[in-house]
This record gives structure tokens, C-alpha cells and sequence, in this order.
């Protein structure tokens, strides 16, 4: 939230120091992952910014070009070489990796009779086993730290039915479940792993689910949020106080975060 200080500076109500730590985002070049990607930066992280976009990467880059290091990566066939290759240099440089962050992921927009194989898979591929993937090495000692924090991103579409999106919510709740099996796994070190599931938030990628729905989508699909479709920076803040010291005893969690889309829906 920001507000009027007392000398009538614009100030927000919480602001987080990540000061000499580091961190991996997947998904970095738009959306969510971008807001992410700037809020650690102006909180004083090293950001490694990885995306499939180069030319998107260097404009997010740009706008922190002595916190955030970018790399470019494809997740849909992206295995152990390419993580080692991107992952090693910015240790290396920086030092252990005190969390990361995975936000790729598509929508597809189909009902069942017009299901795309391809397409399907390429939704799941991305969200699931692209985010199980870069988890296999990022938490790994050589890269992470005692008690760094995870936070990967599920969906409200893995709680509730809605017409074409099968495989994005299937996907979505493979990670937030998925999550509750790695927290277990990774404690030992100490490390944390929570999900997010936003609701509809305005990025490139709902933009172009809504134009390639053919009316899927609903047109009064604002009506359905009791707080208005979100923004990206709705998202970020719960992002951040999951990687922070705060969050040290939350773990195998999923955080939905819907303006009340889901409100009285169970």
C-alpha cells in the first residue's frame, strides 16, 4: 500500500531489504515475473532474470543494469547443462542463491472437443515439469543456502472448474500439491517452498488467452472479482515476504490471492 508520510513524500507501508542476497527468477521478462524481478532489485537483491526473450530481458535489465543479470532459457527443453550454465556464473559472481522464484507459464485456451495435443502439453510442460526442473538444481547446496525460500506459481483455476482451461488447471494443481512433497524433501536444509495462486491479473499472457478464447473467456469477467481484476503488483508483495526472514515458518503452503474471486464458491 502507499501513502503520504508525515512531510507528504509518497511512501509504502512495508518495504523489504534484501541487501547482499541473491536471487533466480524463471519467467522474468513480463508480468509477474518482471514486477518480482524489479521489487528485489529495488529492495537491493542480485537478480539473476532468466526468460526465453532476450530483447524483453534487456529492457528489464536496463531499468536495474547493477542488480539484474539476465539469461535466456527455454523451459519447454531446458535440462542440466543449460541450468548448470546459467546457474554457475551467477554464483560464482554473487555468491550462493538465497532463493528463487518460477513464474513461467501459458494458457491455452480450448474446450475438450477442440483440445490441441501440442498445446497441451506445452502448458504442462511449462508450468510443471519446467518448474521441477530448475527446483532439481536451484535448491541444490552447491547453489542455494541454508534456509533459502522458494515460491513457484499455481493458479485459483486449480481450485474451480472453468470451461477450456483442462490443462492449465490441471497443470496449475500438479505445482501447489507438487510443493507440498518438495517442502518435505527440502527441510533438511532448512529451505522453504510455498505456491501462489493469483486470480486474473492483467498481463500479456491473459490478454492473449482473452483474444484467443473465441468467447471463452467471459466479457464480464470483472464482475466475477468483488476487489476488480489484479495487476501484477498485487502479486508481488506476498512474493517477497515469502522469500523474506518473516516468512521463515511458513512452508508447503499455497497463498491464494484472487481479489475474492473465490469467495463463497466452496
Amino acid at each position: 500500500m502507499i501513502f503520504k508520510g508525515i512531510r507528504g513524500e509518497t511512501v509504502q507501508d512495508i518495504n523489504f531489504c534484501f541487501q547482499n542476497r541473491n536471487y533466480v527468477v524463471v519467467g522474468a521478462s513480463s508480468g509477474i515475473g518482471k514486477q518480482i524481478t524489479l521489487d528485489l532489485a529495488e529492495s537491493g537483491a542480485n537478480v539473476l532474470a532468466i526468460a526465453r526473450n532476450n530483447e524483453r530481458l534487456d529492457d528489464v535489465r536496463l531499468l536495474y543494469p547493477d542488480k539484474i543479470t539476465t539469461a535466456v532459457i527455454n523451459v519447454l527443453c531446458a535440462r542440466d547443462n543449460d541450468w548448470r550454465g546459467v546457474l554457475d556464473p551467477f554464483v560464482t559472481k554473487y555468491g550462493k542463491i538465497n532463493g528463487g522464484i518460477y513464474t513461467a507459464g501459458i494458457s491455452k485456451i480450448a474446450s475438450l472437443k477442440m483440445l490441441d495435443e501440442e498445446d497441451a502439453r506445452d502448458v504442462v510442460e511449462t508450468s510443471f515439469w519446467g518448474m521441477l526442473f530448475f527446483l532439481k538444481f536451484i535448491t541444490r547446496k552447491k547453489y542455494s543456502c541454508v534456509g533459502s525460500s522458494f515460491v513457484v506459481f499455481s493458479s485459483a483455476a486449480s481450485y474451480i472448474g472453468q470451461k477450456g482451461g483442462i490443462a492449465y488447471a490441471a497443470a496449475k494443481a500438479a505445482v501447489s500439491n507438487a510443493v507440498k512433497s518438495i517442502a518435505s524433501e527440502i527441510a533438511a536444509n532448512k529451505q522453504r517452498i510455498n505456491s501462489i495462486s493469483p486470480g486474473w491479473v492483467k498481463t500479456n499472457m491473459t490478454e492473449l488467452a482473452e483474444q484467443e478464447s473465441g468467447g471463452i473467456v467471459s466479457s464480464d469477467l470483472e464482475s466475477a472479482y468483488p476487489l476488480g481484476l489484479g495487476v501484477p503488483k498485487n502479486i508481488s508483495g506476498m512474493a517477497l515476504f515469502l522469500m523474506s526472514d518473516a516468512a521463515s515458518w511458513i512452508t508447503g503452503s499455497d497463498v491464494v490471492i484472487d481479489g475474492g474471486f473465490l469467495v463463497g464458491r466452496f
